[in-house]
């Protein structure tokens, strides 16, 4: 008797270990705060794939570049620091350039064109090249974050020419240079995560950013307009590193992808559902003045050189490729 109570004690216990053992855990680490809507649905995404893989997989999530900024969290995918992260298309153009290609100014006619492109093959071997020299596979393409609209402190931008000298937050990324540069402003990089203060403090004139950003971190407050220039699109992405990818189960994988399509989808219609209402909050704030009279054709003249500028950054052939995909589109 008291042997059998071992031996069923002995097997009870391994089986508990070899469960424990198959249990896998990744950390998510990512910029946006809890408050935003991308950083809801990033847990929400965690909870659904520990629920759907049965607890076998728990995602641990990091908001508000607790483990680093955007752009080393996304090195630290690479690296295998990190498993997860969330990173813009341009912070990942530190890795491979040609995923700037997306954020060229007035590149995209609207939405629908710039993610069935973006999801098309026209941008396979873009991918298959952060995948096989970076060790970095996107576990989704998409995630919409809008359309990027100039901030500035004290002066009214309706045209390219009374940006003249004003001094312009940038990400760290040679796109955004050479487009303020084509407007005649001063690019001036700054972290995200110290936008806020170089703007209350003045050490530049001004930013771009979408309205979900510019609401949420609410650089509405130290800015006294908001010109749509809608000169630029923002799509992120989630990332994995491959080898975690690899070690986890083939239904497990699955989940993983089914979820991140399903979060990317709600993310896209919250976000552009939430733009309107986000824009009229800064509206009745009272603190910055929405400039709707644009000229933005004048705009889009001057981002011409921008796309040229970036040719040899970008890999012609990746370019043209992308422009001949849209063009192919455009006449569907």
């Amino acid at each position: 008797m008291i042997l059998r109570r071992i031996a069923a004690a002995a097997l009870i216990a391994g089986g508990f270990l070899a469960s424990a053992a198959q249990a896998q855990t990744l950390r998510f680490g990512h910029a946006n705060t809890t408050a935003e809507i991308a950083g809801e649905l990033f847990q929400e995404f965690a909870d659904r794939v520990k629920k759907g893989t049965g607890g076998a997989v728990t995602i641990n999530v990091f908001p508000a570049e607790q483990l680093g900024k955007e752009v080393d969290l996304f090195k630290q995918v690479k690296e295998g620091a990190l498993d997860l992260s969330a990173p813009s298309m341009a912070a990942a153009s530190s890795l491979v350039p040609a995923l700037e290609i997306p954020s060229a100014p007035f590149l995209w006619k609207d939405w629908g064109e710039a993610e069935a492109i973006i999801r098309s093959d026209a941008f396979d071997p873009v991918f298959d090249e952060l995948r096989d020299k970076h060790n970095i596979v996107p576990v989704t393409r998409i995630w919409y974050w809008g359309w990027r609209n100039m901030t500035t402190l004290d002066r009214a931008v309706k045209k390219p020419e009374d940006m003249h000298g004003l001094k312009i937050r940038v990400p760290e990324s040679p796109v955004w240079v050479e487009m303020i540069k084509a407007y005649s402003a001063a690019p001036t990089p700054v972290p995200f995560g110290e936008v806020y203060t170089a703007l209350q403090q003045k050490t530049v004139d001004g930013q771009e950013n979408p309205i979900p950003t510019i609401f949420s971190r609410k650089f509405y407050e130290v800015q006294g307009y908001v010109a749509m220039t809608r000169h630029m699109l923002q799509n992120n992405m989630i990332v994995i590193n491959k080898d975690s990818l690899a070690r986890l189960k083939p239904e497990h994988r699955e989940v993983l992808f089914a979820e991140a399509a399903r979060a990317s989808a709600m993310n896209t219609y919250l976000q552009q559902k939430r733009e309107a209402s986000m824009l009229e909050d800064i509206r009745k704030s009272g603190r910055s003045k929405i400039i709707e009279d644009v000229d933005r054709d004048a705009f889009a003249a001057k981002s011409k050189v921008v796309a040229t500028a970036m040719e040899g950054r970008w890999g012609k052939a990746h370019l043209d490729r992308v422009l001949a995909a849209i063009e192919t589109q455009r006449k569907r």
